[in-house]
């Protein structure tokens, strides 16, 4: 994942900037590595990310007149979201069933998709400038689903 913002004071007019890191911040101090579900209101940990006194996210002063700003130093897919993981799983019994001829048999499957009820999560949202800047909101896939089916071949 990639962290920007919105940078009206670009000194290249450019409003749509990277991040800048606080001082003294490394990429892997920005997301702790813990279980997903325990940060799903605060993903990345703000403190990396350069803010004002007032609490909005700033970027280094680089013209002469004070106001105007350059890029932010962060890079490009610095942060991994949330990791996927999803089992899906198959049963199926076939028994041969003689009085339908040479091919005849019957299946019965049961079909799993994500087997365990993992939850996988969306990822966080990414811009500095928002109000729910690392902040989950929603689920990547549907919860378990399982599947009976009844085939007869002859």
């Amino acid at each position: 994942m990639t962290l920007t913002g919105t940078n009206s004071n670009n000194m290249a007019g450019i409003t749509f900037d990277r991040a800048q890191l606080a001082p003294g911040c490394t990429y892997h101090e920005l997301s702790p590595s813990v279980a997903v579900d325990t940060k799903l209101g605060d993903y990345f940990n703000k403190g990396c990310i350069l803010r004002s006194a007032a609490g909005t996210a700033m970027w280094p002063v680089a013209g002469s007149d004070g106001i105007a700003t350059a890029f932010g130093n962060s890079g490009v897919g610095i942060v991994s979201g949330p990791d996927q993981r999803n089992f899906d799983l198959a049963v199926i019994k076939r028994t041969r069933i003689r009085s339908l001829g040479e091919g005849g048999n019957l299946e019965i499957r049961a079909e799993f998709f994500n087997a365990f009820n993992t939850p996988q999560f969306n990822g966080p949202a990414a811009s500095v400038s928002s109000s729910t800047f690392g902040v989950i909101s929603s689920t990547a896939v549907n919860p378990r689903i399982v599947q009976l089916a009844l085939k007869l071949s002859f």
